[in-house]
């Protein structure tokens, strides 16, 4: 399997949407079965990151959840790094993604493949492979290309001519004049892979997001991708329904996650 070598995994969220399943546990250190003291979303990246032979994995957290131990301590050494923002519902996982490559680990190196992902997800680990496996030297996207036409996921839009060349990705964006020439390839996942050469316009491109187009306002790092994909710096990587992948934003999901898709998938981690 081709190496990634190092993961950031943004797992600052209030989880506001979620908050009726425990307004104590932030979504990050929920139990994926349900039950207090079992595997949580954060115990699921680092045991699959570890399976993948990633080196370094780093862990964006806020005051409540940072320094917070968890199963997988055991086996997996993780860094935690701090989104200071006191006011979360000002500051999005785009700030935390700042936070990340301005902190004194020096993740973007310009020769490192560094992963980027979501903490709300439960996936299939060999999706990680499937990721970095691919030989193109274009950094990239993980998408589905099963996806449903709500307002609540992310859909990719690719170049008409090139289905790989991402142009576009955000909610309800489906049908609307934006993307009228545009078609949609598939549900983004939350799990990027930026490759060496990209990490310089990557550093760039989220500084002046951060700064101008979010500026006073809550980020998410989709606002930095887009801008990515606009300078042709990304292509996509596509599943199907032959590969389990789920994002858990409200209580029912929460509630099919914890009783299908985690008994489903746990095996594949002999957990």
């Amino acid at each position: 399997m081709s190496n990634i070598d190092k993961a950031v995994i943004l797992a600052a969220g209030l989880g506001n949407r979620i908050s009726g399943v425990s307004k104590e546990t932030p979504k990050p250190l929920l139990p994926l079965d349900g039950k207090a003291g079992s595997p949580t979303f954060l115990d699921w990246h680092l045991w699959s990151l570890a399976r993948a032979g990633v080196r370094e994995i780093y862990i964006v957290g806020n005051h409540k959840t940072c320094g917070t131990k968890l199963l997988a301590d055991k086996d997996v050494k993780a860094t935690w790094i701090l989104n200071p923002t006191e006011d979360l519902s000002t500051s999005g996982s785009g700030h935390s993604t700042q936070y990340a490559f301005h902190s004194a680990h020096g993740i973007l190196d310009g020769k490192s493949r560094v992963a980027l992902m979501d903490a709300d997800i439960l996936y299939e680990p060999s999706l990680l492979a499937l990721l970095a496996d691919d030989a193109s030297p274009r950094s990239k996207t993980l998408i589905c290309s099963d996806f449903r036409n709500t307002q609540e996921e992310v859909l990719v839009f690719a170049d008409a001519s090139d289905p790989r060349m991402p142009r576009y990705h955000g909610k309800g964006m489906l049908e609307t004049p934006m993307v009228a020439k545009t078609p949609c390839v598939g549900e983004a996942t939350g799990i990027l892979l930026w490759e060496p050469q990209d990490h310089a316009a990557l550093a760039a491109v989220t500084d002046w997001v951060i700064r101008y187009s979010t500026a006073k306002a809550r980020s998410e790092h989709e606002d930095i991708t887009q801008r990515m994909m606009l300078a042709d710096r990304m292509i996509t990587v596509g599943f199907g329904r032959e590969r389990a992948f789920m994002e858990c934003d409200t209580p029912d999901e929460y509630q099919v996650l914890t009783g299908e898709m985690y008994p489903r998938l746990r095996g594949l981690l002999d957990l």
